[in-house]
């Protein structure tokens, strides 16, 4: 099975970075950082082994280059294939009802 090197860019790791720092503050330290286990080792376990399997983003007209998504939990991860690299450009929190974020 093919692998690809999964790089979290800038972009994506300022969306992870303002999730934690909310995490800390609503459910406390250890449950932020247990979340955020939980989003890195998915991401990393599906994306480097078969990141074209899935679908592309709604964004992606947008764009010249095609933009995938993932679906985490309640996070789209949004990236490209380029090569043998995944770049994982945003990683957006999904609205759920009643949240108060």
């Amino acid at each position: 099975m093919k692998k690809y090197a999964v790089i979290f860019e800038e972009p994506a790791q300022s969306d992870i970075q303002e999730s934690y720092d909310w995490g800390c503050r609503v459910w406390g330290r250890p449950q932020a950082q247990k979340w955020l286990r939980e989003l890195r080792s998915a991401v990393l376990k599906q994306l480097a082994t078969v990141p074209v399997g899935f679908p592309l983003a709604p964004e992606n007209d947008d764009f010249d280059e095609e933009i995938r998504q993932m679906i985490a939990g309640r996070y789209r991860v949004l990236f490209t294939v380029r090569g043998k690299k995944v770049h994982i450009l945003h990683v957006r929190g999904a609205y759920v009802e009643g949240n108060d974020e």
